[in-house]
C-alpha cells in the first residue's frame, strides 16, 4: 500500500464499486462450518470486521486471500491483495530489510532501496534493520511486517488483529498509516474491538455464529 496523504473523509462512499468480495461463501474446517453463506464486499476505504476470538474473523480474511478453500460460493479478489496475518509473516534467517526486499521483489514491486529505507525509518526500525527477525522482539517483528504496507503495491489490504503486540507509539503509527492510505485502496481490518479504528471505518461488520452482519455504514 504505497501511501499518499489522504484523510479518512476522502474514502469512497459505502455504496462504491467493490474491489473484492465473498458471495454466498461457506468455509468448512475440521467438519465444522466456520462461515455459512456470507456476503462481504470491500469498497475503497476502511472496513472493520469485529468479533470475539474464534468468531471467524481470521477465516474470513484467509478466505478473501485465497488461503482457505470455499465449500460453496465465490471469491472475487484482485491479484495484488496483501494479507498480513495475526502472526507476522517474516522469513527467519533474513533481516527486516531483507524481508522487505524479498516480499517486494516476489510481488513484483521493484523500486528503489530508498523506499525500503524510508519504510524502516517510519516504523522505527532503522537501528534494527539489519538484525535477523528471529532476534527481534514480538513488537519489532510486528512493525517489520507492517512496514510491508509501504513497500508493496496493492489495491486490497487484509489486516488480521494488526494492533496485537504493538505499544502505544507503534499503534499510533499504524493509525497514522491508515489515515494516509490511498483513497483507492480497500482495507479490511479484523479486530475484537478497537475504538480508534472503528472511528476511521466507513463500514463495520460483526462476525459471529458463522455469519457476517452489517453493523454500521457511514451515510
Amino acid at each position: 500500500m504505497e501511501s499518499t496523504v489522504a484523510s479518512a473523509r476522502s474514502f469512497a462512499a459505502p455504496d462504491a464499486q467493490p474491489l473484492a468480495a465473498l458471495r454466498e461463501a461457506t468455509v468448512i474446517l475440521d467438519d465444522r462450518a466456520v462461515l455459512r453463506r456470507i456476503d462481504l464486499e470491500l469498497a475503497a476505504g476502511i472496513t472493520v470486521l469485529r468479533g470475539p476470538n474464534g468468531s471467524g474473523k481470521t477465516t474470513a480474511l484467509r478466505a478473501l486471500a485465497g488461503l482457505v478453500p470455499l465449500a460453496r460460493g465465490s471469491r472475487d479478489v484482485p491479484p495484488d491483495v496483501l494479507y498480513l496475518g495475526h502472526r507476522p509473516q517474516l522469513l527467519h534467517g533474513l533481516t527486516a530489510r531483507e524481508n522487505l526486499r524479498f516480499f517486494r521483489d516476489f510481488r513484483g514491486g521493484g523500486g528503489r532501496e530508498a523506499r525500503i529505507a524510508a519504510a524502516l525509518d517510519r516504523w522505527g526500525l532503522h537501528a534494527d534493520a539489519d538484525r535477523p527477525v528471529e532476534r527481534m522482539s514480538a513488537g519489532q517483528r510486528r512493525r517489520a511486517a507492517l512496514a510491508r504496507l509501504d513497500t508493496e503495491p496493492c489495491t486490497v489490504v487484509l489486516l488480521d488483529e494488526p494492533f496485537a503486540e504493538l505499544d502505544v507509539a507503534a499503534a499510533e503509527l499504524l493509525l497514522h498509516a491508515l489515515r494516509e492510505a490511498p483513497p483507492t485502496a480497500a482495507i479490511l481490518v479484523a479486530t475484537h474491538g478497537h475504538a480508534e479504528i472503528d472511528a476511521l471505518a466507513a463500514r463495520l461488520f460483526e462476525v459471529g455464529d458463522g455469519k457476517v452482519t452489517p453493523a454500521r455504514q457511514r451515510p
